[in-house]
């Protein structure tokens, strides 16, 4: 997992203090604060809510979050904008070096915990539960889609054409079961 940038200190808690005293922490984070969001193909109105719960772990600073909110990217299928909400929880264990043995089921982060910038955390978080290929549904991206592609046929193709291409069909293995008989 790549290190946190420097942020200035406004932007940052002490995870080790706020792990001892168990503080749970909400934020909401605009698309503005989440560079690396956009770099990936997400829009401009991108939203995040984010909560932190605190808490020590093997006298390690430890958070459980939630994030909650919505993403637009690019459709793979029909390259239109897509919302992709998210809905997602997680448990990482903050770390001073990377260590692949971490007990109690939490994912180690590499950061250093009395400079925790929580905008950061929630942009890795968010960049991890988005899907590897945004997509609509199904419908929606036919729907979508199928203006631009009856247009684009209907200029292309004529009556005719079509209907003597329908009669015809290119099998192009028609004759593969005869040449491999014959080896």
């Amino acid at each position: 997992m790549p290190r946190p940038p420097a942020v200035p200190v406004d932007k940052i808690v002490d995870a080790e203090v706020c792990a001892r005293a168990g503080s749970t922490i909400a934020r909401r984070f605009s698309a503005a604060e989440l560079p690396r969001l956009r770099e990936v193909g997400g829009r401009g109105d991108a939203s995040i809510e984010a909560k932190f719960q605190f808490s020590e772990f093997d006298k390690r600073p430890a958070v459980s979050g939630e994030l909650h909110g919505s993403v637009v990217l690019t459709c793979q299928r029909c390259m239109q904008p897509v919302t992709v909400e998210l809905d997602d929880t997680f448990e990482v264990l903050l770390v001073d070096q990377e260590r692949s043995d971490e007990p109690g089921g939490y994912e180690p982060v590499v950061v250093n915990a009395s400079r925790l910038d929580l905008a950061w955390l929630a942009e890795e978080q968010a960049l991890l539960a988005l899907p590897l290929v945004p997509m609509h549904e199904r419908e929606d991206c036919a729907e979508a889609a199928s203006g631009e592609i009856a247009s684009t046929v209907e200029r292309e193709e004529e009556p005719e054409d079509a209907e003597a291409a329908a009669g015809k069909t290119h099998q192009p293995f028609q004759n593969l079961r005869d040449l491999l008989r014959k080896q």
